[in-house]
């Protein structure tokens, strides 16, 4: 019965450096061919959906498993450190309590739930820009009017493409 630690922490066996990983986050424990999870965190775990504290269950390989409700679990990682033995090991179900939960299986490259982290923060990023620099601009106008008409003209054409550019993303967003 072999146990790997998670965390933020450098003796932890897999580790993650995100501030909102707990320095010894989670243990998972290989019990009869089974992979059991414990949260052993102050953030919390997100199980399929469901918010774990200090709690201990059995998770299928593959799992949709949140560290702090953010981080995806690392299986790759999982999966070298804890091997399952036997001839399809990484088709089970996932037990929570008394309940049992379906898990569908997720490659072991989670490559593509790292994209969409990703891409949230690029959206959220050109959003900010789109609504800054219509303000920005609308504000040079109105300090410039007086003084100098052609910079005025120059902050408002900026005010102008930043707005479009904010209508341009937020199309982009509904698709």
């Amino acid at each position: 019965m072999k146990t790997i630690t998670i965390g933020r922490s450098s003796h932890c066996d897999i580790v993650i450096a995100d501030e909102r990983v707990s320095r010894v986050h989670a243990e998972i424990t290989l019990v009869d061919n089974k992979y059991v999870y414990k949260d052993v965190s102050k953030n919390g775990s997100n199980i399929g959906g469901r918010i774990i504290l200090n709690e201990k269950v059995v998770i299928a390989p593959g799992a949709t498993v949140l560290l702090s409700n953010h981080i995806p679990l690392p299986w790759a990682q999982i999966y070298a450190l804890l091997p399952i033995r036997g001839a399809h090991p990484y088709e089970q179900e996932t037990k929570v309590g008394s309940n049992t939960l379906i898990v569908e299986h997720i490659p072991v490259s989670s490559s593509q739930e790292y994209r969409s982290y990703k891409k949230d923060e690029l959206e959220i990023g050109w959003g900010i820009l789109a609504f800054f620099i219509p303000l920005a601009g609308w504000i040079m106008y109105f300090c410039w009017k007086g003084e100098t008409p052609h910079r005025a003209s120059q902050a408002a054409t900026w005010a102008w493409v930043g707005f479009g550019l904010g209508v341009f993303i937020n199309i982009l967003s509904l698709t």
